[in-house]
């Protein structure tokens, strides 16, 4: 039922104040691409907000529909699109938690979803779902001032699509409250409030890129992408540290038939059969830059990570290609680490905070010419 008294309209700038307390509000697109979506609060009301201003009160379970006509449906009733949608506890969409307040928007025949929400309540939905549950809760303070560093630098990366950041491993991985581990990760969010890395003797946070593993050792930014600016903090170190991943050591199996036909789905074309498959170009760890795939009648050269997306990346874990081997109809490849390998090394770390190293240590140690310091 839709209301318009000053009740709501109080309730609704009441906690406005309450949602965004801090300074750093972030956008992230938590769903897109779906026809539907549903609101499950079953002890706490939700207030949605449409264009025209006007509020409709809810509690319990709501589905809301995209239309034919590109409104939004809800209890029958059609709004013109965008409609937010806020609670003062927690809003749950298709079982998961979110904090702050949700805007739904259409786009390509499409509902959007766009969680608003402070910075240290997005940390909240971020830690859980970048870290091992059974790491330490030095390394989940480590995670917090990389994630809450990388967010800072990374507000306007997806500007044209109407957000700052997406919920996947393009940005960081979102996927709202764990109710699992959410004290743990709160507490480490909340005794890192604030800080972030920063280079010595300047005041803007670093780009603080992380990744599953190294394998051996991390890289040199200008070595893994081109155009990429260089920094003096991800000029890469040693890590010995991370052999108790379990993705240091990894193996992916292919037929030459299905490898064929991937290469030709991405615009590479190699007539008759597949005789080698080698590495032309490596960075000075040991990341393999490019490969040369020859038949027996034409070859080409090939970039490693695009290999690794045509691949898939869960399949080619990293660059770090040790091995390629082509025995009968399969090929093989081995390798190390799980990641693009530039920046923190989240099982390395992981190892040192267990071996009594702080969360600030572990950080300057991959991220060397840096300090920590509050930025808000």
């Amino acid at each position: 039922m839709l209301v318009k008294n000053l009740f709501f309209f109080i309730f609704f700038l009441s906690f406005l104040d309450f949602l965004f307390s801090l300074e750093y509000i972030v956008k992230v697109c938590i769903k897109e691409n779906i026809k539907s979506f549903q609101i499950t609060n079953n002890k706490n009301y939700v207030l949605i907000k449409s264009k025209d201003g006007k509020f409709l009160k809810v509690k319990g379970s709501l589905k809301i529909f995209l239309s034919k006509d590109n409104k939004i449906e809800i209890l029958n009733k059609y709004y013109l699109p965008p409609i937010k949608i806020y609670s003062k506890d927690k809003i749950i969409i298709d079982g998961k938690i979110y904090m702050g307040e949700v805007e739904v928007l259409t786009k390509n025949n499409s509902l959007l979803l766009v969680n608003i929400i402070d910075i240290e309540k997005y940390l909240y939905g971020v830690v859980p779902y970048e870290v091992v549950g059974s790491w330490n809760d030095e390394m989940l303070k480590v995670q917090a001032v990389i994630s809450r560093t990388y967010t800072i630098s990374n507000l306007a990366r997806h500007k044209e699509d109407g957000y700052d950041l997406c919920s996947s491993y393009h940005c960081q991985v979102y996927e709202g409250i764990s109710e699992k581990m959410h004290q743990r990760v709160k507490k480490a969010v909340d005794e890192t409030f604030g800080l972030v890395i920063v280079e010595d003797k300047k005041n803007s946070p670093i780009q603080a890129y992380y990744h599953a593993a190294c394998g051996g050792a991390t890289e040199d930014v200008k070595e893994v992408w081109s155009g990429v600016a260089s920094f003096r903090y991800l000029c890469g170190v040693k890590c010995g540290y991370c052999k108790d991943s379990p993705h240091y050591n990894w193996s992916y199996q292919i037929s030459k038939d299905e490898f064929i036909k991937l290469l030709k789905r991405n615009g590479f074309s190699l007539g008759g059969d597949i005789r080698s498959i080698k590495k032309f170009s490596s960075t000075k760890n040991g990341r393999v830059k490019e490969l040369i795939i020859e038949s027996n009648t034409s070859s080409f050269i090939i970039k490693a990570e695009e290999l690794r997306k045509i691949l898939g990346y869960t399949n080619i874990k990293s660059t770090k290609i040790t091995k390629i081997e082509l025995i009968n109809k399969t090929i093989s490849f081995y390798g190390k680490g799980w990641g693009h390998g530039v920046g923190l090394c989240q099982w390395g770390a992981s190892f040192l905070t267990f071996n009594g190293k702080n969360f600030k240590e572990v950080i300057r140690y991959y991220y060397p010419n840096t300090t920590i310091r509050k930025y808000y």
